[in-house]
């Protein structure tokens, strides 16, 4: 049976979508048969999600107003006390808003898409790979060598572990989604790398749709305009 392997962009993404979070959720647990996690993946969903969530209280901090100082001549229009009360009760949502998305950085529970990801990995159909000291090693001489895939940081080897994982723990086909583009500036070396350790095909791409073609399942309209279907229709 053909392996499924999603990367941490997809999902981190997914907290700045404009999409129902969950209806994506449903298309990628119809996966849950195929599905394998290398369990640096959970590691960096948890760690990057707080890096989405603090950015986006951040914008809405920067929504509340100031005071507004007025010339005396207009103090004493009654709009001007409307305009107060408006402006008061404005920043009073956004402290509201501001402190619920705190409370999703400190707390899973709070979180949906932490929620659903969770929910996910922990399904026992899916599979989750585990490193091992061996694994990080190869990692780290994957890094030094400069073999794909590279993660960008010089100090960390993400995607490098990512890789080993998946080649020492497969030996069937696999379709890896991602938009990580060190994978799509790679395919080439990674296809045959793959097929040399595990005599088996890899298929790279950005689409979770394409994985739902191995079970005949199309994908909803969230996922459609998650992926960027209609922008390219209307090209």
């Amino acid at each position: 049976m053909t392996a499924v392997c999603i990367d941490t962009n997809l999902f981190i993404e997914l907290y700045e979508s404009g999409e129902d979070p969950m209806e994506i959720f449903l298309d990628i647990g119809a996966l849950k048969e195929h599905l394998v996690f290398p369990d640096i993946i959970i590691d960096e969903f948890l760690r990057n999600r707080s890096k989405v969530l603090d950015r986006v209280a951040d914008t809405i901090r920067r929504w509340e107003t100031e005071e507004v100082r007025l010339p005396s001549i207009i103090r004493g229009n009654p709009n001007v006390a409307v305009l107060q009360r408006a402006g008061e009760e404005y920043n009073r949502a956004a402290d509201a808003l501001y402190n619920d998305i705190q409370d999703m950085i400190t707390g899973l529970l709070a979180d949906p898409v932490a929620r659903a990801f969770t929910e996910l990995t922990g399904d026992p159909a899916v599979r989750i790979l585990r490193r091992t000291e061996e694994l990080v090693n190869r990692a780290h001489r994957r890094k030094l060598l400069g073999n794909p895939p590279k993660s960008t940081g010089t100090e960390t080897i993400g995607d490098e572990l990512i890789w080993e994982t998946l080649l020492e723990n497969l030996g069937e086909d696999l379709v890896f989604v991602t938009r990580d583009r060190t994978y799509q500036y790679h395919t080439a070396y990674l296809v045959q790398e793959y097929r040399e350790r595990t005599k088996s095909n890899l298929t790279i791409t950005d689409r979770i749709s394409d994985a739902l073609r191995l079970i005949e399942r199309p994908p909803s309209q969230a996922l459609i305009r998650f992926e960027g279907w209609e922008e390219e229709a209307g090209r």
